[in-house]
């Protein structure tokens, strides 16, 4: 069937022309053409030539002409006031006839959100005045360079295929053409400058295991390494180099097989400055009743939604540079003809293999937030049939299945069905006032938009019963390896979900997730065990004794602190971190976090653009601490002050700064949100903690914790004093570095106090 158009409710309409002859469409509408592009390195800056010829039909007074592009691609942003700063824009209107009296005028601008579906992206050039006849043109030069710096900066996230289309709206009426299309063009990664190497958590002494090592450049994106990388192993363990010429985006695997039992870590180096250790993998004698496995329940989109690379693409990514051993592929609903979701089911079943990567077939049902908002919704089996929440498109023939466009029509519709939902803030925040527990199993704290606690409690609060996950939420192409660019869409690195269950199938996975024995991360391979009575995460119990929990953490670097959380309450803590000490003066740590407002990545996002200064001291830049973003920046610009630009959502980040002086020393913190000094002696040995109003936002200035402390963490806690009712309890772990991971609750009902 031919997809006719793309129209979101209210929204201007984009006709494809899916039925006209490039030629016809041509003569009618005209030709649009752009600098030939073969490809592009990341966030290199260029300048693009666009040209519009009109074709028959005329453009109007009030007719426009514009060029828009996807919503992954993270373009600079372009400006149309000023030739001598960045991104520039310059239009010219080129008459056929030269001589012709007819005056018309311009208009250009740029918006990096915009109506059309789904290139949100957009430069739109308004005739204010006159008539565009046929043979006459305009060019528009994106990052002119003649007057000034200049340069576009391409987009940072690495593809296969970018492209940009050329649309024509006659009349100004909403109805915009699709010119032919230019070819598109690849975006390339850059140069390596670090690397990450991960590996299962679970192995056989004497059976080998795979060690994926990526390296990566400045923006996140895999690219080839400087030199073949080595790998260092432990004491009785071998390795073998996999062959991965062939690679695309490339990687290196290794084949290690441990003859002994116990926990082993790897390292690799490329070169003298590149150097990375995996997880630590815990090597059995036999296979555990329950393996830790690591995957995705919410990958995120691709061409098939609003993302990047094609479905294909994107579950070998997840497999092969992210070692994601289990995958959804989440799609906006209303971007889905009945063609691609069939493609969807074919493509998820091909690539299902037992015992080594497990898509499931899945789709976001996406009304708006007051409609019901997104919920991630995944099939054990297949389905044929897709029950969307709109169509943001026109068929020639239209896929017969009705929608189901409320929150309330969603429960009733899906309750009864082999489904799990994934219930999310994402870019429409799931409204809480629907649920449906039979299916909605599952919520998710951590996504690229930002870590979302205080939507965990608003779930809690209401009595739901979830458990945890974390996941990507990209349109990049990258699930399970996801950075935020120039956060023009994103805000954070994403997340991962891990789940015990007895093997890597469909079944196995699906009973995990029933039994909400799952946790997530920020998305570093944390290992993590809780369980309050011998019942582990996920559980329901009941109980008249004083509930005893126990964990057992094993992180990727020092441990900072693991709490217990009763409900949304810490209702205790363990200090696993010391504080650093140092013979050179005083080791502190600023940090700086929380949320601006809830909901999409740009409500959540808070930008901190801010000093630490020194009063009678020196003041020395060790580190920055969780810097998610090559946007961000941090650096002493002087002996005594520090400067910073970056951002968070719902994240702490911050910096490691050595102070010497004395009690006559004072710190100064300036930003927008916060502004406050504070005297040395009072954050030698505790932290100064400020209020910084938004959802959860604070500032916190006190002693750094020591970063070669303990990797692990086993301990138990009996609550004296148990509520009565049916009452959550879950962990939250803190590494030094502010990576994080969350189990997901155990729900403990009380039938009377203890």
């Amino acid at each position: 069937m031919l997809l006719i158009s793309r129209v979101a409710p209210g929204k201007p309409e984009l006709h494809h022309c899916s039925d006209m002859p490039d030629q016809e469409r041509l003569r009618l509408h005209g030709r649009g053409t752009q600098t030939p592009i073969r490809e592009l390195t990341v966030s290199q800056p260029t300048t693009v030539e666009f040209e519009f010829a009109i074709g028959e039909k005329e453009v109007v007074s009030g007719g426009r002409l514009m060029i828009v592009w996807r919503w992954p691609f993270d373009w600079s942003d372009l400006q149309a006031e000023d030739p001598g700063r960045d991104g520039y824009m310059r239009t010219e209107f080129v008459p056929r006839d030269a001589d012709a009296g007819e005056l018309v005028s311009l208009e250009t601008d740029y918006k990096w959100i915009a109506g059309i579906e789904p290139w949100h992206h957009m430069i739109t050039v308004k005739v204010t005045q006159g008539t565009l006849g046929p043979e006459d043109s305009v060019k528009i030069a994106c990052g002119e360079t003649e007057r000034g710096p200049g340069g576009w900066c391409a987009p940072t996230c690495a593809a296969r295929r970018a492209r940009f289309l050329m649309l024509i709206d006659h009349e100004g009426n909403g109805k915009r053409i699709r010119l032919v299309d230019s070819p598109s063009f690849r975006v390339l990664p850059d140069k390596a400058i670090r690397l990450v190497a991960f590996a299962p958590s679970d192995a056989i002494a004497g059976e080998p295991f795979e060690v994926t090592v990526r390296s990566e450049d400045r923006w996140g994106n895999p690219t080839s390494p400087v030199s073949p990388t080595s790998l260092v192993l432990p004491d009785g363990a071998t390795v073998e180099r996999l062959n991965t010429d062939e690679a695309d985006p490339p990687i290196e695997k290794f084949e290690v097989t441990s003859m002994s039992a116990g926990d082993i870590q790897c390292t690799t180096a490329c070169g003298e400055q590149l150097v990375a250790s995996t997880n630590r993998v815990r090597v059995h004698n036999e296979l555990p009743p329950q393996q830790l496995f690591w995957g995705d329940v919410h990958s995120g989109q691709t061409e098939i939604g609003c993302g990047s690379s094609s479905l294909a693409e994107h579950y070998i990514f997840g497999r092969n540079c992210a070692g994601l051993q289990f995958i959804t592929h989440q799609a906006n609903d209303h971007y889905v003809t009945l063609d691609e979701w069939n493609h969807t089911r074919e493509v998820t079943d091909g690539l299902y293999l037992p015992g080594v990567y497990v898509p499931f077939l899945g789709c976001e049902w996406s009304a708006l937030t007051k409609d019901g908002g997104d919920r991630n919704v995944f099939y054990l089996e297949d389905e044929p049939r897709l029950r969307r929440s709109d169509r943001f498109f026109v068929e020639s023939e239209p896929d017969p299945e009705p929608d189901v466009r409320t929150g309330a029509e969603f429960v009733e519709a899906f309750s009864d069905l082999n489904v799990l939902v994934n219930i999310h803030v994402g870019g429409r925040m799931t409204n809480l006032e629907w649920h449906a527990p039979k299916i909605e199993k599952l919520c998710e704290i951590h996504s690229t938009h930002g870590t979302s606690e205080w939507f965990v409690h608003d779930v809690l609060n209401r009595g739901y019963r979830v458990g945890i996950t974390a996941g990507t939420d990209g349109v990049m192409g990258r699930p399970g390896a996801c950075h935020p660019g120039r956060r023009l869409i994103r805000n954070l690195r994403n997340g991962l979900t891990a789940v015990y269950a007895k093997e890597l199938t469909r079944e196995s996975l699906w009973e995990a997730f029933q039994a909400r024995r799952c946790y997530a991360t920020s998305g570093e391979r944390i290992r993590l065990w809780f369980e309050v009575n011998g019942a582990a995460m996920g559980s329901e119990i009941q109980t008249n004794s004083r509930p005893q929990v126990a964990f057992d953490v094993e992180g990727t670097a020092a441990i900072e602190r693991v709490e217990l959380l009763r409900g949304t309450e810490v209702v205790h803590a363990w200090q696993v971190a010391e504080h650093a000490t140092t013979d050179d003066g005083l080791l502190l740590r600023v940090l700086w976090g929380g949320t601006e407002r809830r909901g999409t990545a740009r409500l959540q996002r808070v930008q901190w653009d801010g000093a630490l200064s020194i009063v009678n001291g020196d003041l020395e830049l060790v580190e920055a601490v969780n810097v998610q973003s090559f946007a961000d920046r941090v650096e002493a610009v002087c002996k005594d002050r520090i400067e910073w630009s970056n951002a968070t959502a719902g994240n702490a980040t911050g910096i490691v700064v050595r102070v010497r002086g004395d009690e006559a020393t004072a710190l100064s913190f300036d930003s927008e949100h916060a502004r406050f000094q504070v005297n040395l002696n009072e954050v030698r040995d505790n932290d100064h903690a400020v209020d910084a109003g938004g959802v959860g936002r604070f500032v916190k200035i006190g002693p750094a914790p020591q970063t070669d402390g303990p990797w692990k963490c086993q301990a138990s806690w009996i609550d004296a004093n148990p509520p009565t009712g049916v009452v959550p309890y879950w962990l939250r772990v803190t590494q030094v570095d502010q990576a994080m991971a969350w189990s997901s609750p155990v729900y403990v009902g009380h039938a009377r106090r203890a």
